[in-house]
């Protein structure tokens, strides 16, 4: 009988709370408060205390990612603490930092420095061009990418979450036009991110030599538990090939669907979503397979 496998996943962004992420950890021992004045401690200015209405943890692009992050690594702490040990770990997007956290390549003060050094690095693309990102739920692939192509629109479709969920990134107003093109033609939902940054596009390859270098300076650990690149889907472990993970996760599109078929493949059947929301969770539910996922959340 070929053993079960148990994997963890983390979110990127948050884009709704549950409202019991801080009483979960608090009930576990588990104090937000130190993740957070540990995070201050290495940037150049004083992260607020959280509440689930905070406009700088809510609509700040670099407070949104920080706190998905910090939110992520304390509640990987909790599953250690439950004796939670995985087999995989994924990262979706943003979500390989606290991943490479779990994983022990990284330590939790230097996932804050690279998260903030992309933030900055992304930040000189701005110029006069408005860039944005955007979710369509209900369409196939080849449904968006036709709307992008009849249309010329400066789109691209950047990760597909399952069979009719696609994330697309690009210029501002083409991915607001697709979105109402897309809802138009009966996807069930379209919304549009609260980012300006075209993630995982062909804009952000500029920044590979720039971002490489940055990397590079790092003194990445082989990884404890293989990270599954959402870029190609190989098993990460060497350092090395963890900057160059860490580099395409910036640069390049990925594709979260077939990391969690590859997932399915090696036999995981559990999976935990370790972050605030249940985003993955959510997505899951269209992803065929015999497996269930648990939100940390729920502890």
């Amino acid at each position: 009988m070929v053993r079960s496998n148990t994997a963890l996943v983390f979110p990127a962004f948050i884009t709704s709370y549950t409202h019991k992420e801080v009483e979960v950890l608090e009930q576990n021992h588990v104090d937000l408060r130190q993740y957070i004045d540990r995070a201050s401690d290495i940037l150049d200015f004083k992260l607020p205390v959280f509440n689930y209405q905070s406009r700088f943890y809510q609509r700040d692009e670099l407070g949104s990612q920080l706190i998905a992050y910090i939110f992520s690594c304390a509640f990987y702490d909790l599953c250690l603490q439950q004796k939670i040990k995985p087999d995989y770990i994924a990262g979706y997007s943003m979500g390989i930092y606290a991943s490479l956290y779990a994983s022990k390549s990284i330590e939790f003060e230097e996932g804050i420095t690279i998260i903030n050094r992309a933030y900055q690095l992304v930040r000189t693309l701005t110029g006069d061009k408005k860039y944005g990102m955007g979710a369509v739920v209900g369409l196939t692939y080849p449904d968006i990418h036709g709307q992008i192509a009849d249309n010329k629109l400066d789109v691209e479709i950047i990760n597909r979450n399952n069979e009719r969920s696609m994330v697309v990134s690009g210029g501002k107003s083409d991915i607001q036009y697709l979105l109402d093109i897309a809802q138009q033609e009966g996807a069930f939902s379209v919304s549009e991110l609260t980012v300006d940054t075209p993630y995982h596009s062909k804009y952000l390859r500029k920044l590979k030599d720039e971002f490489s270098h940055f990397v590079n300076e790092f003194a990445f650990r082989d990884a404890a538990v293989p990270v599954i690149s959402t870029y190609d889907q190989r098993e990460v472990i060497k350092s090395r090939d963890i900057q160059k993970e860490v580099v395409y996760n910036l640069t390049e599109k990925i594709n979260w669907y077939k990391t969690m078929q590859y997932l399915l493949k090696k036999n995981v059947r559990v999976f935990y979503e370790c972050g605030a929301g249940k985003d993955l969770t959510k997505i899951a539910r269209f992803i065929q397979g015999d497996y269930k996922i648990i939100p940390v959340t729920k502890f």
